[in-house]
């Protein structure tokens, strides 16, 4: 019988399919940082600057940025500078106003560059009050809540989305659809686990095109492998 998506299944075979699953992504690829800073500003504009736009070049570009001093002398430089120095990461014209305005803005709100206050803060709150910053998505409040803050939160980008649809977890069109039906699925204790680990398998296994599904830790939970899986054999 073909495997049915995980919302047609019982809420206790749910719940055990997705602690099997976080439990060997854990173990494969444990819970690493990937190169998230570990302060809430440096987190928030290393990741506005990390969208669409290379590691390597991004983390040039951040570096070069907190190379000027605090990020409230980053907020009081012009734009023509700002756009100057993130020329190489692209959308140098958007992203200086947004992280501008961003970084004036929290500096306002909390005296200075800061956002260490939003520790105490409700989840909701926290969150409401960074994707109300100019430039800042839900994915990218999630992982500053996540890597930084201490929220238990589930942050959705490409990877643990394309991880999530083969999965069977989701039928959204799109990452940025699906926060609440993969919160509602995966409890907050996995979370971390399930986010970083599905970059890590979607980086080198479940790729978007020729997925490597033969040598994938969690193929015999997945529908697009069992949908797929005489093609592969066939590659063997």
């Amino acid at each position: 019988m073909p495997r049915a998506p995980i919302w047609r299944k019982p809420k206790k075979n749910r719940r055990r399919i997705v602690d099997a699953v976080c439990q060997r992504l854990l173990a494969f690829y444990g819970k690493p940082r990937l190169g998230n800073p570990r302060d809430p500003v440096d987190d928030l504009v290393f990741l506005v600057l990390s969208n669409r736009t290379q590691f390597e070049t991004a983390k040039l570009v951040f570096n070069s940025l907190k190379n000027t001093g605090s990020w409230d002398a980053v907020a009081q430089l012009s734009v023509k500078t700002l756009e100057r120095k993130l020329q190489i990461a692209g959308l140098a014209n958007k992203r200086s106003r947004q992280i501008k305005r961003a970084l004036r803005r929290i500096s306002t709100d909390f005296g200075s560059c800061r956002l260490d206050k939003l520790r105490g803060w409700s989840e909701a709150a926290a969150q409401d009050y960074l994707t109300n910053l100019p430039g800042v998505s839900n994915k990218v409040a999630k992982c500053v809540m996540m890597y930084t803050l201490g929220f238990k939160v589930l942050p959705v980008d490409v990877h643990a989305f394309r991880v999530s649809s083969r999965l069977g977890w989701t039928t959204r069109c799109r990452a940025d659809e699906c926060h609440d039906d993969l919160e509602a699925l995966v409890p907050p204790e996995l979370r971390y686990a399930f986010h970083v680990g599905c970059i890590c398998l979607g980086r080198a296994v479940c790729t978007p095109h020729r997925p490597q599904c033969l040598s994938c830790p969690i193929n015999q939970f997945c529908v697009y492998f069992e949908q797929h899986e005489h093609e592969f054999e066939n590659q063997t």
